[in-house]
């Protein structure tokens, strides 16, 4: 079973006047350059930087897991000004295999979280397979997608938690944690 989710430059977490509040969302620097890698559980997980993942000469990411069950996890965690806020990134999603008992799911995560770092909630643009059994919630925003290739997104986060989350104060928003993550688990 396989899961991956690569990410091409630019990731932006910007302010209404274009600041990008990313250390190294571009990825032109070594990935210890402003993000966290993270792995739970078992199996093969690979995170990587390259030019080769798409075709343009420039650095993506990749956060992969195979045949494991677990979690792998490529974050960074910025204090935000408030929710006037904008995300734009590129990316791509693959999946292999897959059971109602060890579903894959790729997905960028954007986390909302007050000023102790304590997750008030969450926006996942995620491609997964039919076992997938998230759900939203008024504390969990899920967009699918449908495409696997290379796609651009976007995200307004006023206009996400005002209309997606509504358990989630936006006032209470004073961090933002961006994530690809890979998952082979129910859990």
């Amino acid at each position: 079973m396989t899961t991956k989710t690569l990410l091409l430059i630019p990731l932006a977490l910007t302010l209404a006047f274009g600041q990008n509040l990313l250390t190294n969302g571009d990825f032109e620097q070594d990935l210890s350059v402003g993000w966290v890698q993270d792995t739970g559980g078992y199996g093969y997980k690979t995170f990587g930087r390259d030019t080769v993942y798409q075709p343009d000469p420039d650095y993506e990411a990749l956060d992969s897991i195979y045949s494991g069950n677990g979690i792998g996890k490529l974050s960074q965690t910025v204090d935000v000004p408030g929710p006037a806020l904008h995300l734009s990134f590129w990316a791509s999603f693959a999946l292999g295999g897959g059971s109602s008992s060890c579903w894959p799911v790729a997905c960028m995560e954007v986390g909302y979280l007050d000023a102790d770092g304590n997750r008030l909630g969450a926006t996942r643009f995620y491609y997964h397979n039919s076992y997938c059994t998230w759900t939203p919630s008024g504390t969990l925003s899920l967009i699918e997608v449908t495409d696997p290739a290379w796609n651009q997104y976007e995200l307004d986060v006023a206009d996400e938690l005002s209309l997606h989350l509504p358990g989630v104060n936006p006032g209470d928003v004073c961090r933002i944690e961006v994530a690809l993550v890979d998952t082979t688990s129910g859990g």
